[in-house]
């Protein structure tokens, strides 16, 4: 269990209102806003009669102390203040947190997007690059893969130096075969983060090669074990170097 919440990270907020006639929490509506988020409301005026439904069990431990919640208006100009960057460092001290307090959490996933109901200045889909911590059901980057005008492996080794600066106790990556690139392997060793890559049948050139380098290595039993998807139990065959 993590000691500490989201709602005290956010605490630490600067309230950027005047202090005369402040009657809800900011940190309680940055908390309500971002639980929005997570229900896939988009809309100020959906999101109150949400909380309106929900406003028993949602008032106290967000911190409010009014029989209602705050109007959609006030909702959004006191959000409209709040500074990105400060958002963003509360909560990546928060997941900086939760990663410290149990090792096992240090697993990431890259892998790309494409999100249909965004679009970009051209008007095509939105191709992000996503990097999901596993253990915490969060993402730690998220990098538009037209802005950058690249693909995936060079948009991620672009980042990867930063993210791993800023989670040192991150120790393994996960992701499809696109990834096995050298360059990008290189940064991962660099920084002491192991990595996991599925190689499928349908990259022939790659699975040759592997299956070719590690021919004569001794199988060795796997650390861990896992289940498909699909719930189809399988044990997957590690090879290491004797």
């Amino acid at each position: 269990m993590h000691t500490s919440t989201l709602l005290n990270a956010f605490s630490q907020l600067d309230d950027p209102r005047c202090r005369r006639g402040v009657r809800h929490p900011f940190s309680g509506m940055v908390m309500l806003m971002l639980l929005g988020m997570l229900a896939r409301i988009r809309e100020m005026e959906v999101l109150v009669r949400w909380a309106t439904v929900h406003w028993d069990q949602l008032r106290e431990p967000l911190g409010f102390d009014r029989d209602q919640p705050p109007c959609a208006t006030t909702i959004s100009r006191t959000l409209a203040k709040c500074r990105v960057g400060e958002f963003q460092q509360a909560l990546t001290a928060w997941i900086q947190g939760c990663l410290g307090q149990s090792p096992t959490e240090g697993v990431i996933a890259a892998d790309g997007k494409t999100a249909k109901q965004g679009l970009d200045d051209n008007g095509q889909p939105l191709h992000m690059l996503n990097v999901f911590l596993h253990d915490l059901q969060a993402v730690l980057g998220q990098w538009s893969v037209g802005a950058e005008k690249t693909n995936e492996p060079t948009l991620l080794r672009r980042h990867l130096k930063e993210l791993l600066d800023t989670y040192p106790m991150l120790r393994l990556l996960t992701g499809d075969a696109i990834f096995a690139q050298r360059p990008l392997v290189e940064v991962m060793c660099q920084h002491d983060c192991d990595y996991l890559l599925q190689i499928k049948a349908n990259q022939g050139d790659t699975l040759d090669a592997l299956e070719n380098c590690f021919a004569k290595a001794a199988e060795r039993q796997p650390a861990a074990e896992t289940t498909n998807k699909r719930g189809a139990w399988r044990k997957p065959a590690v090879y290491g170097l004797t």
